[in-house]
């Protein structure tokens, strides 16, 4: 009924009631619907656009857009599927930080988690690539890719904030972190039906990414002093590695676990930033090699390429280095206000590198195809 027709010659009083109904209808038929944000299990369409490198002319594919945040998991977590068909992304596309599924062959991306507080770090895929571990909040999380059902595993007595990396071992038995609270404390997370966890060491400063070894009853990590540590995964045999003076950036295993692949800074001006070599056993440190001021690095699967950010301010760029000749070669800008948080990362069959920037506006995924550059190898 319109307005207009709710006062009638003769009547003796105007219905306000009638008049306020009529045109609340009016509004619910003309006005446009409101699309709620999508939400747990949607599939959002592709939002990837491609580029040309204007330092290298490589193509790359910028996956997500700098309009809303979008992180990759902190090292040593696995974001990249095995196959290399997906990546797992924590992103506030939707409006709020959630896990993200984001096929890298169509681009599309499925919602995964309804989390209230999601950890933007924290979180990693299985070793079976069928479920993602990550920190909501005061707990630890795991939701399943195929059913997306969300499975509790572990409850702090408060806000986690300080846990910035999640590491589940090779086998898939437990999974690894650090709970930082005036100290750290290394936390060991047994998983299966009835999943528990276990405070293994307390240390004097913060623990940070945690990493077991793949293949031998270790785990490594480093602190926020500068310094890296390893122990027994019963935390037993805690000792500091023996490394020249200056800060280790980054600590993770060699392919053979044998050996902690690291990052030191010297610390002394005019000199690099090298990656160097330690063995478990005799202790032995060496120069892997000299980089052009690498602020985070990862190995590939074999550790026979390494690929980094510069911290340059001049050359802000993402490398790659070859073991054998220790050359570097320019791939792109990495376009990280702060390399340090790049984030870089090989797919498991070395054929492509990811990392996210922020110089366009918040931070953004990029990718790089790697065929041309470096033998595949097994995941």
């Amino acid at each position: 009924m319109a307005a207009m027709d709710l006062w009638q010659p003769g009547a003796e009083r105007f219905s306000r009631r009638r008049l306020l109904l009529a045109a609340g209808a009016m509004l619910a038929v003309s006005a446009p619907a409101i699309k709620a944000a999508p939400g747990k299990g949607e599939t959002l369409p592709a939002d990837w656009s491609r580029y040309t490198d204007p330092s290298t002319e490589f193509e790359l594919q910028r996956l997500t857009q700098p309009a809303y945040a979008s992180h990759l998991c902190a090292p040593p977590g696995r974001a990249i599927a095995r196959r290399g068909d997906f990546v797992i992304l924590a992103t506030d596309r939707t409006g709020s930080l959630q896990l993200q599924r984001l096929d890298l062959k169509s681009g599309q991306s499925r919602v995964l988690t309804s989390a209230a507080h999601l950890s933007p770090t924290a979180f990693a895929l299985s070793t079976d690539d069928r479920t993602v571990y990550y920190l909501d909040g005061t707990g630890v999380f795991s939701v399943s890719l195929g059913s997306l059902r969300v499975s509790p595993l572990w409850e702090a007595p408060s806000t986690l904030d300080g846990t910035s990396s999640l590491a589940p071992s090779d086998d898939g038995t437990t999974l690894w972190y650090a709970v930082n609270s005036g100290g750290g404390a290394l936390m060991k997370l047994r998983l299966g039906s009835k999943p528990e966890a276990n405070q293994l060491l307390r240390h004097d400063t913060a623990i940070l990414e945690p990493a077991p070894n793949p293949r031998r009853a270790l785990v490594v990590w480093r602190s926020s002093d500068g310094s890296a540590w390893l122990c027994e995964q019963d935390g037993g045999n805690k000792r500091r590695l023996d490394v020249p003076s200056g800060s280790v950036l980054q600590a993770l295993w060699n392919a053979d676990g044998n050996s902690v692949l690291y990052l030191h800074d010297p610390g002394v001006q005019g000199e690099a930033v090298a990656i160097r070599e330690q063995e478990v056993d005799s202790r032995a440190d060496r120069l892997v090699a000299k980089t052009s001021q690498f602020a985070c690095f990862a190995r590939n699967a074999n550790a026979t390429v390494f690929a980094g950010a510069s911290r340059s301010k001049a050359s802000p760029y993402a490398l790659l280095l070859l073991r054998l000749t220790r050359r570097e070669m320019t791939l792109c800008e990495h376009r990280s206000r702060d390399a340090s948080s790049s984030a870089i990362t090989f797919s498991p069959d070395s054929q492509r590198l990811l990392f996210q920037g922020d110089k366009e506006g918040h931070p953004a995924v990029y990718s790089i195809k790697l065929e041309r550059l470096v033998e595949k190898t097994e995941g």
